[in-house]
């Protein structure tokens, strides 16, 4: 049985605090499955890949889940996360500072694995991918964006650990309190990566690179993954995976996928969150390319 339609079918039937348990409690038995189904991925389709393990990182709402899918959807690979990421995001609201247990990539040996995590590149977690040769795209995406996206997706999920702090924020108050408390984290878990990733085993996407050319940029990630270069199946991949595609076969209300549109912040941004945001990323935004300077 595949735990993951349950665990989302559990989320949206109980209560958020018995959903949040539930999801504590099937962590373990989901991985073990997951492991499970990648085992039997290598044993028909190892011979053909370059890596067993592949590596996806990026901060919550910045499309990590969207490229895990399709990078999962090669033949054999199968997307799997740790019981100890899903127990600290239950615990602290995210895992954007969570470090990998030593055991890490110990766990997935004979298996095609998938592992999408939101862990900050701080010196250990680099040092347990580049000891194990695991190589791994880096995705980022306009913080602004980041904060909107965040704001209604905690705010429709009712077992999200942050789900009582926004469900009764306007839109402008939750992404004044975004702004105060997870925007300066959030541009740190950028720069960590780019500080200390390994140049040969990373690689670096960003969400509107893969927007508005998912099937060139999702080639770029699969020639790095040792994935093959079959135009043909990555289209295919990246015509099933679409963001259109993905919001049809789950139309529901707490749906993860929302709207993934490219500098929606300026539809929500007043000019006293705009002051407070160009203060606090402004630096961040010109560095990183999504501002010529501080006049927006």
């Amino acid at each position: 049985m595949n735990t993951a339609p349950l665990t989302a079918s559990v989320r949206r039937m109980l209560p958020p605090g018995a959903a949040r348990l539930a999801k504590r409690q099937l962590a373990p038995a989901r991985f073990t499955f997951q492991c499970r189904r990648g085992r039997a991925g290598f044993r028909m389709h190892g011979a053909r890949y370059a890596h067993r393990l592949l590596f996806v990182a990026g901060l919550p709402k910045s499309g990590s889940t969207w490229l895990k899918k399709m990078v999962a959807a090669f033949p054999g690979y199968e997307e799997a996360l740790i019981p100890e990421i899903a127990a600290y995001e239950l615990d602290t609201g995210g895992s954007h500072d969570f470090e990998l247990p030593p055991d890490t990539f110990d766990r997935f040996r004979d298996a095609l694995i998938v592992m999408k995590t939101h862990v900050h590149g701080s010196p250990q977690n680099v040092d347990l991918l580049r000891r194990a040769r695991v190589p791994h795209a880096i995705l980022f995406r306009d913080l602004r964006d980041v904060a909107v996206s965040y704001h209604f997706y905690v705010r429709r999920t009712p077992w999200h650990p942050e789900h009582g702090v926004y469900t009764s924020l306007s839109t402008t108050e939750g992404l004044a309190v975004f702004g105060a408390r997870l925007l300066p984290a959030y541009a740190a878990w950028v720069r960590s990566w780019h500080a200390h990733r390994d140049p040969d085993l990373s690689m670096i996407v960003r969400y509107e690179d893969l927007r508005r050319d998912t099937p060139v940029v999702l080639e770029r990630v699969a020639r790095h993954f040792g994935l093959g270069d079959a135009s043909a199946v990555i289209r295919d991949i990246a015509r099933a995976h679409s963001l259109k595609a993905m919001q049809a076969k789950d139309p529901a209300p707490d749906a993860f996928v929302r709207k993934g549109e490219i500098g929606d912040w300026r539809n929500h941004f007043t000019p006293e969150l705009t002051a407070m945001y160009r203060a606090a990323i402004g630096d961040f935004l010109v560095e990183f390319g999504y501002e010529r300077d501080h006049a927006w």
